[in-house]
């Protein structure tokens, strides 16, 4: 949101010159932060996937704010707000770094191997993040949505 990722667009605008500032994964669009986080056909894939496991219907193109202000959710309880919000940027990271996989060490993607990424490394940030709350694994992967309006 801070425009620090060193996504091509960032680093054309400060000088650093560049063979091209095209999306070196889908070439359809120049590489800005909300390109690789959001709309790059890789990330649109997790996106999707993400919103799907969650039950909150369709991941429409949204701005790199939007979805860190916490587009897509419904009516939550304090605390399921923080586990929404703690799932987008988990995404986020994810998706930045499966990305830079691809580039940097010519790995392929795979979205449902990334929407286990997610799956796996949410549910060990959020739970032993969560002091005195009971997270179980098999609701995580069935019914994540549940913990939304816990209290």
């Amino acid at each position: 949101m801070k425009k620090r990722l060193p996504v091509k667009l960032e680093l054309d605008r400060r000088g650093i010159d560049l063979h091209s500032v095209r999306c070196p994964l889908c070439d359809d669009d120049l590489e800005s932060v909300d390109h690789s986080i959001i709309f790059c056909e890789h990330a649109l894939d997790v996106w999707d996937r993400v919103f799907n496991w969650w039950n909150m219907g369709n991941f429409s193109n949204f701005s790199l704010l939007e979805i860190f202000n916490g587009k897509g959710n419904n009516v939550m309880s304090s605390f399921g707000r923080k586990v929404w919000q703690a799932l987008l940027w988990i995404a986020a990271y994810l998706i930045w770094k499966n990305s830079n996989n691809m580039v940097f060490q010519g790995k392929s993607w795979n979205g449902p191997v990334a929407l286990n990424e997610v799956q796996i490394k949410s549910f060990e940030w959020i739970s032993y993040r969560s002091r005195g709350r009971s997270f179980d694994w098999l609701t995580w992967l069935s019914n994540p949505s549940s913990y939304l309006t816990a209290s």
